[in-house]
């Protein structure tokens, strides 16, 4: 295979063996936290580039790995984690032979935070920004004993609740990944410009955020910022790689699915909520965006 060739992976790529702890298409687990075996160490990865069609966790308890991410290099060391976002680029460069490393792969539709879309997409834009977090020591032993008991679970041959306990871990790992963030991480949004440009990006975002429910005509941010449409769509895909099209789309996509999560909301509710036309124009703006319909979804 050609180094150039990039090749997209998804959890279907993980061999059924005794390396890969499995709720098949769902998640995956591998580590050798209590193995002295160094093969999984030793024997370095594919040095070819990646797309991820799931998210990934690497949490470097000991030792030294080298990463790729979205063509960015980075090193992790003892008590450092990596979260890679599905639709994002790796390349796993390097794995020192004394590593005690964590791995996670989770299908995204499996794990569903289920807080305010708001503060999920802030959240997503720390990951974009800073994929690479170092936990402090409690924060490290906390999520490693998580895992070791989502592990438990998974090996119990006779346990009749493996993907409900699993959720339920991941989510506490996630928060705690979370709380990291609000603490540690700066938020693109809440930086200080560096251009015009970059200016204009952070308030075109700040006013998403407080009116994608009502208005998702770029016209109407366009009018608000004083720009013309085609410019400010020109602009926002310069800073961010996205047009502002899909950021507007990415909040009502991520409300509505918060929204579907709960059992008492009536996908008619969520159409209202969005402000579309009648639950069909929502169905088919859904079904656009996600590959589901509201149905599909809400019964995953």
């Amino acid at each position: 295979m050609s180094k150039s060739e990039i090749i997209k992976v998804d959890l279907t790529h993980f061999p059924t063996d005794e390396r890969f702890i499995q709720i098949p298409g769902k998640l995956a687990l591998a580590d050798n936290l209590d193995s002295d075996d160094r093969k999984y160490t030793e024997d370095q990865p594919g040095d070819f580039p990646m797309q991820l069609d799931m998210s990934v966790c690497f949490i470097c308890t000991s030792g030294m790995m080298e990463l790729e991410i979205d063509l960015k290099s980075y090193t992790l060391h003892s008590g450092d984690s990596a979260m890679l976002l599905s639709g994002s680029f790796c390349m796993v460069k390097k794995i020192a032979a004394d590593s005690k490393v964590i791995f996670i792969a989770i299908n995204p539709d499996f794990l569903k935070y289920m807080g305010n879309a708001k503060t999920i997409i802030e959240h997503v834009n720390r990951l974009k920004e800073q994929p690479v977090q170092t936990l402090c020591e409690e924060d490290l032993n906390e999520n490693v004993m998580i895992y070791r008991e989502i592990k438990k679970k998974l090996c119990t041959p006779d346990y009749s609740f493996k993907e409900e306990v699993a959720k339920s871990y991941l989510h506490i790992m996630l928060c705690n990944f979370f709380h990291h963030f609000a603490n540690n991480a700066e938020d693109i949004v809440d930086k200080q410009p560096q251009s015009r440009r970059e200016e204009l990006f952070v308030n075109f975002i700040k006013l998403v955020k407080d009116n994608y429910l009502t208005d998702r005509t770029i016209s109407f941010y366009a009018d608000k910022l004083c720009v013309s449409p085609k410019y400010l769509s020109s602009i926002v895909h310069q800073v961010s790689g996205k047009y502002a099209t899909d950021w507007i789309n990415q909040y009502v996509i991520l409300e509505a699915k918060s929204m579907l999560r709960m059992e008492s909301v009536a996908i008619k509710d969520v159409s209202n909520r969005l402000n579309f036309a009648n639950q069909s124009f929502f169905a088919k703006f859904f079904k656009q965006h996600t590959g589901y319909t509201p149905k599909e979804y809400k019964a995953l």
